[in-house]
C-alpha cells in the first residue's frame, strides 16, 4: 500500500538531466533535470494519490497463535481488512548524492476494519474487528541505474519502519473472551505488520515501479522512415541540486543501419532551478535526424508540372496559409519587419512574372516558353515542350545553435531536364539540359509546446544560383534567381513548415502535459524549462 509515493517520484525522475557521467559514457542527445520544486510536486502528488486509493486497497491478512489458559494454542486470522481513515501527519522526500533517493512517512495513522476468525480444533469462532494503527514511521531508499537495454531500473536498498501502538476492538460472539487477551493480540499484530511493511514495499518497487518504468518509449517511430532511440546512455544520478538522467535521443533509419561520423557535443546546462524540469536538446538530435533522411533519399524532389498540383496539397495544408499571411506581402507591401533582400526578391519576381505574362499568384509552370526571356535558347531549342526539375542536398543539411540563433544553409544541386517523348524509352524521356548550385541562408524558429517539438522556416536569405553545367550554352541565371526565389517563398517553405509542424515528440510518461515554458537558445543545444502536470 505504500507503492504510490516512490512510483509517481520515479516516474518523475525520468524528466532528468546529466551534469557527470561515468568516463567512457557517450554524450547524450537528449537530457533533463527535475528539481528539488519538481520534487515536491512529486511528494505532494504522491500523497493526493494514496490518500484516494487507500480506501481502494484490500490489505493481506494477517494470521498468528497465542495461548488461553486450559485451551492452550489458539490459531486466528484478521481478514477482509480495508482502510477507512488514513491521516498523513508528515512526509519527504530528500537527495543523497551518490546514494539515491530517500522517501520517508513518519508518525501516521491508520484505521481499519475487517473480520476476524478463531480456529481451535474443530471450533471456529467468527466476527468483526476494528484496528487503529498510530506512530507509523518508514524510510525507504531507492537507487537508480539501467539495464543493458537503455532501460530504467529501481530496486529498494534500504528500508526501515516502525509503529507506535496497535489497538483492537473485537465485536462477534463470545468476543468478550477475545477481549480479555485483546493486549497480547495487539502486540502480535503489531510485530507481524513491522515485519509485512518493508516486505511489501519491496515487491511493491519490483512489481508495481518497474513496471511503470518500462513505459518509458525507449524507442519511438517518427514515420516509415525514420524512428528516435530514447534509451538511457548512463544510470540516472543524484546531486544536490536534482536528479539527472542522459537520454540517447539518437534517429535512425527503421529499415537500415544510418551510421553517422560525428558525435554528439557536450552539453553544459545553465544552473536554473525555478522551473520543476529542464529539458536540453542537442543540435545532434535534429543533425542526425538530416541525416537520416539524406540517406533514405527523402530530400530528393523531383518537379514536374504534375507534381505542382500535389505540392498545392501542403500549400493548403492550415500551418502552410498562416505562414503565407504572415511572411507573403501581396504586391510586395513594404514593412519593417520584412527584409529588404526579400522586397528586393518580391519586386524583381514580380516584374519578371509580369513579363512572362504570368499572374503572381498563379502556380509556376514548368515550361521552356516560361522561360523564354530568362533563357531564350531553350525556347527555341526546344519550343513549347514540359521541363522536370530534379534537387538534392550536396549532403545532409545540418543545424548550427549559437545563442540566442538557429541557422540552417543548405547547398542544393538542381538538375534541369526537357521531357520528350521521342527518348522513350532509352532514357526515360528526359534530356539534361543544365545543372544549377543553390545555396541559401535560413533562420529556423524552435517551438516546445506541451509534447513535441516543433520548427517552421523564416525568410531572411535569398536562394543564390551558380551554373555548374550547360548542354544548352551559357545563360545568366541572376533572373533564374528571381523566379527560384519566388518558387521557394510561395511554395517550398510553406510545405516545409506543414511538415515541420509535425514535430518530434518528447520522451514523457504517459498523461505527462508540460506547461509555463521557458526557452532559450544556448550554445549547441536548445534548453527549456517547465513545469509539469499529471493526469
Amino acid at each position: 500500500m505504500m507503492a504510490r509515493p516512490y512510483y509517481m517520484v520515479v516516474a518523475l525522475l525520468l524528466l532528468a538531466e546529466f551534469t557527470r557521467f561515468g568516463e567512457g559514457t557517450p554524450n547524450p542527445g537528449f537530457v533533463a533535470r527535475i528539481t528539488r520544486k519538481g520534487l515536491e510536486y512529486a511528494r505532494q502528488y504522491g500523497v493526493a494519490t494514496l490518500k484516494n486509493e487507500l480506501s481502494t486497497i484490500e490489505l493481506p491478512a494477517l494470521s498468528g497463535s497465542y495461548g488461553i489458559g486450559w485451551l492452550g494454542s489458539v490459531d486466528y486470522v484478521f481478514s477482509g481488512m480495508r482502510i477507512h481513515h488514513f491521516l498523513l501527519q508528515d512526509s519527504q522526500l530528500s537527495l543523497h548524492p551518490g546514494q539515491g533517493i530517500k522517501a520517508s512517512l513518519s508518525n501516521n495513522y491508520v484505521s481499519v476494519s475487517g473480520n476476524w476468525e478463531v480456529k481451535k480444533s474443530f471450533i471456529t469462532l467468527h466476527g468483526m474487528f476494528d484496528m487503529s494503527v498510530d506512530g507509523i514511521s518508514i524510510l525507504v531508499s531507492l537507487n537508480l541505474d539501467k539495464d543493458q537495454s537503455g532501460r530504467p531500473t529501481v530496486s529498494v536498498t534500504y528500508c526501515h519502519n516502525s509503529i507506535g501502538h496497535v489497538s483492537i476492538e473485537i465485536s462477534g460472539h463470545i468476543s468478550w473472551i477475545l477481549n480479555l487477551f485483546h493486549e497480547r493480540i495487539e502486540n502480535n499484530v503489531k510485530t507481524i505488520l513491522e515485519q509485512k511493511i518493508c516486505k511489501m514495499v519491496n515487491e511493491s518497487a519490483a512489481f508495481r515501479l518497474e513496471p511503470y518504468l518500462r513505459t518509458l518509449p525507449v524507442t519511438s517511430m517518427i514515420d516509415q522512415i525514420a524512428g528516435i532511440d530514447y534509451s538511457l546512455v548512463g544510470a540516472p544520478q543524484v546531486t544536490s541540486q536534482g536528479l539527472d538522467t542522459p537520454f540517447k535521443g539518437e534517429f535512425f533509419g527503421r529499415n537500415w543501419n544510418s551510421l553517422v561520423p560525428f558525435d554528439a557535443p557536450p552539453i553544459t546546462l545553465p544552473q536554473k532551478h525555478d522551473h520543476m524540469i529542464y529539458f536540453a536538446v542537442s543540435e545532434y538530435v535534429f543533425n542526425r535526424a538530416s541525416r537520416v533522411y539524406h540517406q533514405a533519399g527523402q530530400m530528393k524532389f523531383t518537379i514536374q508540372n504534375k507534381h505542382i498540383q500535389n505540392l498545392t496539397k501542403f500549400i493548403n495544408h492550415k500551418s502552410a496559409k498562416n505562414w503565407q499571411k504572415q511572411h507573403l506581402r501581396p504586391h510586395c507591401l513594404t514593412s519593417k519587419s520584412m527584409p529588404l533582400t526579400t522586397l528586393v526578391s518580391c519586386f524583381s519576381s514580380g516584374f519578371l512574372l509580369g513579363v512572362l505574362q504570368i499572374p503572381l499568384d498563379f502556380p509556376i509552370q514548368l515550361n521552356t516558353s516560361s522561360f523564354w526571356a530568362i533563357i531564350p535558347q531553350l525556347a527555341r531549342l526546344y519550343p513549347n515542350m514540359e521541363l522536370e526539375l530534379e534537387t538534392s542536398p550536396e549532403s545532409a543539411p545540418f543545424l548550427t545553435f549559437t545563442p540566442g540563433n538557429v541557422t540552417f544553409m543548405p547547398v542544393m544541386d538542381i538538375q534541369a531536364f526537357v521531357l520528350d517523348e521521342d527518348l522513350r524509352p532509352k532514357s526515360a524521356g528526359r534530356k539534361p539540359l543544365f545543372q544549377i548550385r543553390a545555396s541559401t541562408n535560413i533562420s529556423i524558429t524552435i517551438n516546445v509546446n506541451s509534447s513535441r517539438i516543433t520548427g517552421s522556416l523564416t525568410t531572411g536569405s535569398e536562394l543564390k544560383l551558380e551554373l555548374k553545367h550547360s548542354n544548352i550554352g551559357f545563360f545568366n541565371v541572376t533572373l533564374m534567381k528571381s523566379i527560384f526565389n519566388y518558387y521557394a517563398l510561395h511554395i517550398v517553405y510553406p510545405s516545409l513548415n506543414a511538415k515541420l509542424e509535425e514535430g518530434i515528440p518528447l520522451p514523457l510518461p504517459r498523461d505527462t502535459y508540460l506547461n509555463s515554458l521557458e526557452f532559450q537558445i544556448h550554445e549547441n543545444f536548445l534548453f527549456l524549462g517547465a513545469n509539469v502536470d499529471v493526469d
